[in-house]
This record gives C-alpha cells, sequence and structure tokens, in this order.
C-alpha cells in the first residue's frame, strides 16, 4: 500500500462509519494527487502548500490528458474538498483550496429502459409457467409493472378494492413520497387481471363493498412447501424482485435460442442484447420503459407525467433523453458513407 503525506494518513485514519471501497477510493484519490504534484513541481507533497491553481491544474491534467470520465473527477474533487476541509479544521492547513472548483459538467444518465422484445419476451415467459397457479401469479404482477408502471412497493401494497376492471384503472393509495394517484390500465392489462382474478384470486367472486376482504392485497404467494400449494394473499417487494428475476431468467434463455436460430445477422444481434438487457434488469426498468413507450407513441410531456405520477416535470424530462443504445441505433440506421 502506498503510503501518503502524514497530514493525508492522518485524514484517512479519522474516517469512521465508511466501508473498506470508500475508502480505497479516497486513498487512490489522494494518492494520485501527491504523485502530480511530485511530478509536476519537483518536490515532496505538502498538503498545506496546496493552491486553488495547483487543483485547476490537476483537473485539467485528469480531464484532457489522462480523458478521466467527469464522474471519477468529481468524485476526485470531492474526497480533495472533505480532506483538505478537515486539514483546515485540525490546523494542518490555512485554506481549502477545492471550495471555489466547481464539479465537471456531466450528462445525466438517463433511465434504464427495456427494448420492446424484451418486454415481450418477459410476457411470453410468463405465459410458458408450466404451473397454471404460477403463472397467474406472474402475468398479474408483470401486468402491474409493465402497463401500469407500478413501483414493486406500490404493487405489493394494491389491495383488492383498487382494481377498477370495467374502469379500466388501479388506485395507488400510498406511492412514492405517500402520493395518493389513480393509473389508467391498458386493455392487456385488464384481460391478464381479469384472468387472475376469475381464475385464482377470487373465483367465487370479488368479495362485497366495504367488506374486511376487500382490503386484502390484490398480489399473492403459492406456498409451495404446503400441502397442496395453497395461495395466500399478500407479497413482499423481496419476491417480488425474484420472482421478476426467474421470469427474466427464462425470457434471456428464449431470446438467446431465437438468436441462435436466427439467419440475419443485425436481428440476431437485436435478440442478444434484449436478452443481456433482461439478465441484469430490475422491476423498476419496467415503469421506466413504459414511460419511453408512452413517448415513443407520441403521448405528450403532460401526459407521460400524470400517468408515472411524477411531482415534477424534470422528472419526466430525464425520457426525453437519448440512452447509449439509442444514440447507438441512430449510428446503425444513419448508415455508411
Amino acid at each position: 500500500m502506498e503510503l501518503l503525506h502524514p497530514d493525508l494518513e492522518a485524514y484517512l485514519d479519522s474516517l469512521d462509519g465508511v466501508t473498506a471501497n470508500t475508502r480505497r477510493a479516497r486513498r487512490a484519490d489522494l494518492a494520485g494527487l501527491s504523485r502530480w504534484w511530485e511530478e509536476e513541481r519537483g518536490r515532496a507533497f505538502d498538503p498545506a502548500l496546496l493552491a486553488e491553481r495547483d487543483v485547476r491544474a490537476y483537473l485539467q491534467q485528469r480531464q484532457i490528458a489522462d480523458g478521466a470520465a467527469p464522474a471519477s473527477i468529481n468524485r476526485a474533487l470531492s474526497t480533495g474538498s472533505r480532506c483538505w476541509a478537515w486539514l483546515v479544521q485540525t490546523d494542518r492547513a490555512r485554506e481549502n483550496p477545492f471550495t471555489t472548483v466547481g464539479a465537471v459538467p456531466q450528462d445525466p444518465p438517463a433511465p434504464r429502459k427495456l427494448d420492446p422484445s424484451a418486454v415481450d419476451a418477459l410476457l411470453r415467459a410468463a405465459s410458458d409457467e408450466p404451473d397454471v397457479t404460477l403463472r397467474r401469479c406472474n402475468e398479474a404482477l408483470l401486468a402491474l409493472l409493465i402497463y401500469a408502471g407500478l413501483r414493486s412497493q406500490e404493487a405489493a401494497d394494491v389491495q383488492l378494492r383498487d382494481l377498477d376492471l370495467d374502469g379500466r384503472t388501479v388506485t395507488v393509495r400510498a406511492g412514492k413520497a405517500g402520493k395518493f394517484g389513480r393509473v389508467p390500465l391498458h386493455a392487456d392489462a385488464v384481460r391478464l387481471l381479469r384472468r387472475y382474478l376469475t381464475e385464482l384470486r377470487c373465483p367465487d367472486g370479488l368479495p362485497a363493498a366495504g367488506s374486511p376482504a376487500e382490503r386484502e392485497r390484490l398480489l399473492g404467494v403459492v406456498e409451495s412447501t404446503r400441502p397442496g400449494r395453497p395461495f395466500r394473499a399478500g407479497i413482499s417487494t423481496r419476491t417480488i424482485r425474484h420472482r421478476f428475476r426467474m421470469i427474466a431468467a427464462r425470457a434471456a434463455a428464449q431470446l438467446r435460442a431465437a438468436a441462435q436460430k436466427e439467419p440475419r445477422l443485425d436481428k440476431a444481434t437485436k435478440l442478444r442484447e434484449a436478452a443481456d438487457d433482461l439478465e441484469t434488469a430490475s422491476p423498476h426498468a419496467l415503469r421506466h420503459s413504459l414511460a419511453y413507450r408512452l413517448l415513443d407513441d407520441g403521448a405528450s410531456l403532460a401526459a407521460v407525467q400524470r400517468i408515472m405520477r411524477h411531482s415534477r416535470g424534470e422528472q419526466t424530462l430525464r425520457y426525453a433523453t437519448p440512452n447509449d443504445r439509442d444514440l447507438k441505433d441512430v449510428i446503425d440506421r444513419s448508415g455508411g458513407v
């Protein structure tokens, strides 16, 4: 391990409650600054002598000559600012030279989405489940995640009384920040949810309005370890994530099998990319995917904001930002020269 100036070592020793990875990252940032100083100034590094112009010169070196990513540069800035604030506080330096140096601008990452082919593969994989009870449970879960864009906790909290299939809406009683909202349902979601209700959840009909049963959770689990594999109302977000991973793994395998049989290279590549995305996706990616689909289909930002229940328009504007895959597709469609 590279030893730093004693004052920098003292700062690192003072860190409490940080992870080992954070500690290593801060040491690496300070070591990089120290090496640059000694190479540029031709003298041993002394934290007390570091000036604002040194910081700006170092950041320029990282940005232009080294080609470091803005996130890495800004992390080094944050490390330096924290360290020198401590040095000033402990009388090891007179001023913090990082105070007036702004962060390097960087484009906010676009929310992760799944290609429509990946979303379609999820639905097909859920319908391909051999166990009919689990099949209906998975279809109902995907109906809320894919077509309504509900967060995992919101889907887990939906009660029977919150579902209005005739009116094609689902009520979210306590969404993010406790917000109440009514979300429209696509006709395909209504079909999947109605089948789930009539075949599994409420085969004898919906509970009476105002009854305690009406407040039971809509989604549930199959207790596979009990005789007869009974259905139990209520589901945790952990179970939702687990079931999503199982469906996504099946869908990814089906896409890869299709890619092997696809004679066209471009289509086979798309199928493999969709499979890659599914293998690392989370249920929340389906919420992002809905917002992108709405915009692609011509919905206004105001409409998307209402459907996604965003409190600020800036949250919706993120979906108007193309991600890396979008930019790659644009380049591919531009053709050769």
